[in-house]
């Protein structure tokens, strides 16, 4: 690749972007100008990656990161609380009677008030993968933060990100054939 390219030359975030990406960072319209700039300048910045050996993927809702190795993928005990964490947020949603994937991407919520280690059932989930109390629900959320997928203030105020799309659509994706196949009292699974 020629670095003289003014297009090259006009990818202003060159750094910012690989820094992300490599650290596993999920970058969504809530980025601002990161997501403005990788936007405009896709195609280069594609290029570029391409060039390095890595393989940037548009997911979901504009969602860019990425693409895992193939070869060196698998399930550590980190992706296991975050998909737990995010599960166990969904189903509570949901049991209330909430959509799911609105509530968590448009609703904000408190530390102290999600369901993690206050319902039994959702408890005894947690600590399988020793999620025991307040301070280790905080230390998860900080991971989740640290990948791009919401904002905490003060370590009590969860906001999440569009990028939060790569769980949402996941477990959406899994309930939907639930539901014609179990539908609620009431309910035609008849379009």
């Amino acid at each position: 690749m020629n670095t003289n390219d003014p297009v090259f030359t006009s990818l202003g975030f060159i750094k910012e972007l690989f820094h992300h990406f490599s650290m596993g960072y999920h970058l969504s319209i809530d980025d601002g100008e990161l997501w403005a700039d990788l936007t405009a300048w896709e195609a280069s910045y594609r290029d570029l990656f391409d060039s390095l050996g890595y393989s940037l993927c548009q997911g979901h809702g504009g969602i860019y990161y990425f693409e895992p190795d193939k070869e060196r993928v698998s399930v550590n005990r980190v992706s296991k609380k975050f998909t737990l964490f995010m599960a166990v947020l969904y189903d509570s949603l949901a049991d209330q009677g909430k959509d799911p994937v609105s509530a968590i991407t448009e609703d904000h919520f408190l530390v102290k008030d999600l369901p993690h280690l206050k319902v039994d059932q959702y408890r005894q989930i947690m600590e399988k993968v020793n999620i025991k109390q307040e301070s280790d629900l905080i230390k998860v959320l900080n991971r989740l933060q640290k990948y791009g997928f919401l904002e905490l203030r003060d370590n009590y105020l969860i906001m999440f990100k569009k990028s939060v799309s790569r769980f949402t659509a996941l477990f959406a994706e899994f309930v939907e054939p639930l539901k014609s196949e179990y539908p609620v009292e009431g309910e035609s699974n008849e379009s």
